[in-house]
């Protein structure tokens, strides 16, 4: 039987955050709700292993990378394999805090066909050169030195942040995937909130209660990630120019 989600994690290496975010999930959403897309890009072993020992507690899709593609590839390829009516990513470095929190997500699209990409923070407001405003932005995160968590239980934002977003099924067939343009990492979940209102959709952040660890880039953190990516300011400076020059026909835009 087709899920109603989808959740999608690419994964290199980190087990513990891993198992932290999955364990998190598994806890707080029914078994028979989602289906679980690991996309492996070249991790050790023991990521494997621990998918393997998942079998029994979730409907789990393992996918191999023999080398890391990175995570807007790897997503990518967790939408292609999938099937549910939504589908989401999600970092493996967030951790979910609220029973019931799936279902909340779900009844907010169900609700509204408009919205296209619904998330657990975005941002309304978004300037010219790419760069969003902060103060703007919607979340209920447990975490330090952001903005107060949100009121509303649904608000809408310009741009969803990469952290958590979901799909639907009918926003995919009309817009496609993420684009790959971007290598590695970096204004993906911009880009794709845009491709969203160009196709004539609504995003939205939803207030669940979650954590990113570390307020996010664990993965920028590693002593692997600076090996592979030997400049990633000089990648995230190339990616916001390229993404301010593709919407330079909608950018600036603020909603709410």
């Amino acid at each position: 039987m087709t899920k109603r989600v989808s959740i999608i994690i690419a994964v290199w290496n980190q087990l513990s955050y891993t198992k932290l975010t999955i364990d998190h999930i598994l806890k707080n959403t029914p078994k028979g709700l989602f289906e679980l897309i690991v996309v492996d890009n070249g991790s050790k072993p023991d990521v494997k292993a621990y998918a393997d020992s998942l079998k029994d507690k979730a409907d789990i899709l393992y996918i191999r990378n023999e080398e890391n593609l990175g995570p807007i590839r790897a997503i990518n390829q967790g939408i292609k394999a999938s099937a549910s009516d939504y589908v989401a990513a999600i970092h493996n470095d967030v951790l979910i805090l609220e029973p019931g929190w799936l279902e909340k997500v779900i009844a907010v699209m169900d609700a509204d066909p408009a919205i296209g990409i619904a998330g657990l923070a975005g941002r309304q407001e978004i300037y010219k050169t790419g760069c969003v405003n902060e103060e703007s932005l919607k979340h209920n995160l447990q975490n330090e030195d952001l903005n107060p968590p949100m009121e509303e239980d649904v608000s809408e934002v310009a741009v969803v942040d990469g952290l958590f977003f979901m799909m639907s099924r009918r926003f995919l067939d009309k817009v496609g995937a993420l684009d790959e343009a971007y290598g590695y990492m970096h204004c993906y979940d911009l880009d794709i909130s845009l491709a969203s209102i160009q196709s004539g959709f609504r995003n939205a952040a939803v207030k669940v209660e979650a954590m990113h660890l570390g307020n996010g880039g664990m993965t920028r953190k590693t002593r692997d990630y600076r090996a592979l990516v030997k400049d990633d300011y000089g990648l995230l400076k190339r990616n916001c120019k390229m993404f301010a020059h593709k919407w330079r026909n909608i950018l600036p835009l603020k909603v709410g």
